[in-house]
C-alpha cells in the first residue's frame, strides 16, 4: 500500500508552518512520516508551502517527496498530485499534521479493505485519517470533479474505531497545545 502524506498546506489557522512545530524533540512531519514508514515501504510526501523547509526535514527519510505546484488550490489538489505519482496499488491519504496517529490506526483501517473498497479511521464518531482505498479508486478519483467528501458519500466506507490520533491534528494553537500536554478531550475539536 502506498501512503500519501499531505504536507503542502499554508497552515493559515496555526499562523506558522504546523508541520515544523516540535513534537517529542523533532518536527511533526517527521513523526508522521516515521509512523507511515513503519506501516509501508512506499510513502509519498506531497509538499507545497515552505517546501524547502519540509524537504530538508525529511532529507534522511526513505520517502519519495514531490512538489505540488497547485497546492494553493487546497488539499484535494495535493492529494491528486500524490495519486499521480503513486503506483497502481492500494493507497492511503493522510495529513502530515497528525503526530499521534499510530501504527495500530493504520493496521486497523487497512484490515477493513478486505470487506470494503474504502476504509477510514474514526474516533468517537468523528471522521479521521487514514482514509484508505483499494487501487481501483485511483483512476476514479483522478477523474472525479467533486470533493473527496462527495466521493466518499457514494460508497460504503468501512469505519475503524481508532485512537484520538486519527482526529487530533495540529491545525490550531489550542489543538497543538492539547497534543503537547496530553489533553485527550475531544471537545477541543469543536
Amino acid at each position: 500500500m502506498t501512503v500519501i502524506i499531505l504536507a503542502a498546506g499554508l497552515s493559515s489557522r496555526m499562523g506558522e508552518n504546523k508541520l515544523m512545530l516540535p513534537y517529542n524533540g523533532r518536527p511533526i512531519i517527521q513523526s508522521a512520516v516515521d509512523t507511515a514508514l513503519s506501516f509501508s515501504d512506499d510513502v509519498i510526501v506531497v509538499t507545497g508551502h515552505e517546501r524547502e523547509r519540509v524537504e530538508e526535514a525529511l532529507s534522511g527519510f526513505d520517502a519519495k517527496v514531490i512538489y505540488c505546484q497547485n497546492y494553493m488550490k487546497g488539499q484535494k489538489q495535493s492529494a491528486l498530485c500524490g495519486l499521480k505519482a503513486s503506483p497502481s496499488d492500494d493507497f492511503a491519504i493522510v495529513p502530515g499534521d497528525l503526530p499521534l496517529l499510530s501504527i495500530s490506526d493504520y493496521e486497523g483501517t487497512a484490515s477493513l479493505l478486505s470487506s470494503h473498497t474504502i476504509s477510514r479511521a474514526i474516533c468517537s464518531g468523528i471522521p479521521g485519517h487514514p482514509v484508505m482505498f483499494r487501487k481501483e479508486h485511483r483512476d476514479r478519483l483522478l477523474e472525479f470533479r467533486g470533493s473527496f467528501r462527495e466521493y466518499l458519500s457514494m460508497y460504503d466506507v468501512g469505519r475503524y474505531n481508532g485512537s484520538i490520533g486519527t482526529v487530533l491534528d495540529a491545525d490550531t494553537p489550542s489543538r497543538y497545545k492539547a497534543i503537547l500536554s496530553g489533553n485527550r478531550d475531544l471537545s477541543i475539536l469543536h
